[in-house]
């Protein structure tokens, strides 16, 4: 079995990183596994993905948004003799849903990563919406919550939508339950209006003046980020770290992680803290909610106080080492070969 994974690009988010792992997992259970990416001017993963021995296709135009996009792809799936073409994230997803037309030969299968998005908030999006869901064999979404909202927007057929959660590289991440040695903190997500930054910085300012900060990531919404640090007087306790490919060994290094979320498909990022066994607190939206549950804390989301509560709550060193270890626990059953085999499974199901 062939397969072709397509991405609009490999900026720093949770599709990102899944595929990351998930391409080379699929490998490992004897697929033959390639990734095309559309865009690849602002990629941070790229080097990752050649390291790992992925083979990549980039496009001509090297643009989202070129109307050449399907055509392209087509022809590459032609070529290859591509069994299986999923696509991620929604420029990927608009373009692949007219290859399908182009090629019907092949399986076409999509991943939902997220509970919301822009195009939600205005109705004239939804015809485009359902036209593109509706060319796929197989629509996946990554939790509950996201198939739900995804069906209530375009009113997808519960036979067409499989749930498959996201999964983590465990060996890279896993670590001991552990005590706590400080106050560090660590918040890894790309600067996006999906996450919420900004009451992470506000809870600084309330907390004690021994209380630490790094946020990792970068994106459209940093520099505004880093006014309210300068604002609040907070630049020698907060740090922008910018992108980084040991998210392994900082989230071990930290004390706490954060993952402040408006909105979000999964939290890959809180499972992966989980796993490394550092304490997670997060925003309680669906989605990061049900990953994270009780071997995490959740606060209200925007709620500076209850966020700054539920840090404090972690000093209790008792408390501390059994959310540690809970989060261990709990990580071990989103693991990505667990996550790969289910995708094999319905590529394997679509292909009868």
């Amino acid at each position: 079995m062939k397969i072709l994974h397509i991405i609009t690009s490999l900026e720093l988010g949770g599709a990102e990183k899944l595929l990351l792992d998930l391409i080379p997992a699929q490998k490992k259970q004897g697929m033959e596994v390639e990734l095309l990416v559309l865009d690849t001017k602002n990629e941070k993963f790229l080097e990752e993905y050649k390291k790992r021995g992925v083979k990549i296709y980039t496009l001509k135009a090297n643009d989202k948004f070129s109307l050449r996009n399907p055509f392209e792809i087509s022809k590459i799936v032609k070529e290859n003799k591509i069994d299986i073409v999923h696509a991620h994230l929604v420029h990927a997803q608009i373009w692949t849903s007219i290859v399908k037309y182009l090629n019907k030969k092949v399986v076409y299968i999509t991943t939902e990563h997220s509970t919301h998005n822009r195009r939600r908030e205005k109705w004239v999006y939804k015809i485009l919406d359902k036209f593109i869901y509706s060319s796929y064999d197989k629509v996946i979404a990554i939790s509950e919550a996201t198939a739900r909202e995804l069906m209530k927007w375009v009113g997808l057929n519960i036979k067409k939508i499989e749930i498959i959660p996201n999964g983590v590289s465990l060996r890279a991440f896993m670590g001991k339950p552990k005590e706590r040695k400080g106050n560090n903190l660590i918040m890894v997500s790309r600067f996006h209006s999906s996450k919420d930054h900004l009451t992470v910085v506000r809870a600084m300012e309330k907390l004690p003046k021994n209380y630490t900060l790094t946020f990792v990531g970068e994106g459209e919404t940093q520099e505004a980020v880093k006014r309210e640090v300068l604002m609040l007087n907070l630049n020698d306790r907060v740090q922008f770290l910018g992108y980084s490919n040991s998210i392994p060994a900082l989230l071990k290094r930290s004390d706490i992680a954060i993952q402040s979320s408006n909105f979000e498909g999964f939290g890959l990022s809180a499972l992966e803290a989980m796993a490394a066994g550092t304490p997670i607190v997060a925003s309680d939206v669906e989605g990061l909610a049900n990953v994270v549950g009780d071997s995490g804390l959740l606060f209200k989301l925007g709620d500076v106080n209850d966020l700054v509560k539920k840090i404090m709550s972690l000093e209790d060193q008792k408390y501390y080492f059994e959310k540690s270890k809970a989060g261990i626990k709990n990580s071990l059953i989103y693991s990505i070969e667990g996550t790969a085999k289910k995708y094999i499974n319905i590529y394997k199901e679509e292909l009868k």
